[in-house]
């Protein structure tokens, strides 16, 4: 099987692509706009694709991937607010997301290269039957229909339901959350809308400095958070 994706990824002529764009791909068919993907598993994606960018430099190393470019990329796409995530010694805390910025770029430059079956990317039933619950939720249909006193009624502990995360748990409740905007930007545009608006109702929480502070932690409490 993985000879058989090289063979179609040298199809679509990937060497005239970029690093960034290389990495782009790589972290989008390793499942990254899903869910954080390990540095280590978007540098082998890359090399992949493209052993003379993403190998190491002498010719008897050439065979062995170099992760340090793949790091190095992943870091400017990240400036780039293209992808979000770190690399750390601790693989519980080390992995990269695809931003909202970043998978539409992939969904509108790299169509093409991203479109190959049977990558960890593609949606799963259960992923679908999660977004469809989160529809069916009360509070989904009071944003829809637009019911602001009952609105204005909703705290986090209902978006922690809606999540299925202890509000007890805030490091993986805020990338829970952002794990599902990823992938219902893709999956479903009327849920993504709705997770912006709870975004924006509770940015003391749902934001950059936030998710930051709990990617490096592993299930700690993180202080003033309700």
């Amino acid at each position: 099987m993985m000879k058989k994706m090289v063979s179609n990824l040298k199809d679509k002529k990937f060497t005239k692509l970029s690093k960034k764009e290389i990495v782009l791909i790589s972290l989008y068919q390793s499942g990254g706009n899903k869910k954080r993907v390990h540095t280590e598993e978007v540098s082998h994606r890359a090399f992949q694709i493209n052993r003379d960018l993403f190998s190491w430099k002498l010719k008897k190393f050439k065979n062995f991937p170099d992760i340090t470019q793949a790091y190095k990329t992943l870091t400017h796409l990240s400036e780039e607010k293209k992808v979000f995530g770190t690399k750390n010694e601790d693989p519980n805390k080390d992995g990269w997301i695809l931003t909202d910025q970043g998978l539409s770029f992939c969904k509108n430059d790299l169509a093409e290269f991203i479109d190959i079956k049977k990558n960890k990317s593609n949606p799963q039933q259960h992923e679908k039957s999660y977004l469809i619950s989160i529809k069916q939720s009360k509070f989904y249909k009071e944003w829809n229909s637009n019911n602001e006193k009952k609105l204005n009624e909703r705290t986090i502990y209902d978006v922690a339901d809606i999540l299925k995360v202890l509000t007890s748990n805030t490091p993986r409740l805020i990338e829970k959350f952002y794990e599902t905007k990823t992938f219902a930007n893709e999956l479903n545009e009327n849920v993504h809308d709705f997770l912006k608006y709870i975004e924006e109702k509770h940015n003391d929480l749902f934001n950059e400095e936030r998710r930051k502070e709990a990617l490096n932690k592993s299930k700690k409490l993180l202080k003033k958070v309700l």
